[in-house]
């Protein structure tokens, strides 16, 4: 299996939904399917499917830099930023430590390049500050992100 990043469209939805309530339920960080849609930019949010499944998505938006969304509602305002913000990415269980998060990241960056963002923020969850370090995202200590995150949660980013 070697699927390759796409645009995210309207028929995703439903597989992006269980692939998000998979992973997010058990720990209270699953999303509203209206606040999660408001989250993916039509041009910076993408899937890896398999065999009509989807393993993976990033859903990214333009966000202003040291800002992230209130988890607890959609996204109602469009903002011009030259940051991209990495709301979720996510690969499925069975498919996990084969470089699809990866590839999907690289894939983010390489379109971020292209759209001239000059930076990408995330905010990161669980333990996995440790992926986004070794992909080059550094904290920012002096910016806490809301307790809805999740414990220990922390944003960071990196210039393009």
């Amino acid at each position: 299996m070697n699927p390759v990043p796409r645009p995210l469209t309207d028929d995703d939805w439903p597989g992006v939904l269980a692939l998000e309530t998979e992973t997010y339920a058990g720990s209270g960080l699953s999303e509203d399917p209206a606040a999660l849609a408001s989250r993916a930019g039509r041009d910076t949010s993408f899937v890896l499917a398999a065999d009509r499944r989807i393993v993976g998505y990033v859903l990214a938006l333009s966000y202003p830099r040291f800002h992230f969304p209130d988890l607890s509602h959609p996204d109602t305002t469009a903002f011009a930023s030259d940051n991209l913000h990495l709301h979720d990415l996510v690969v499925a269980r069975g498919h996990r430590r084969v470089g699809l998060g990866t590839r999907l990241l690289h894939h983010l960056t390489a379109e971020a390049r292209r759209q001239a963002y000059r930076l990408i923020s995330l905010v990161a969850v669980g333990d996995g500050a440790l992926f986004w370090s070794a992909n080059g995202f550094r904290p920012h200590p002096g910016i806490t992100p809301p307790v809805a995150y999740g414990p220990g949660a922390a944003y960071m980013s990196r210039p393009l």
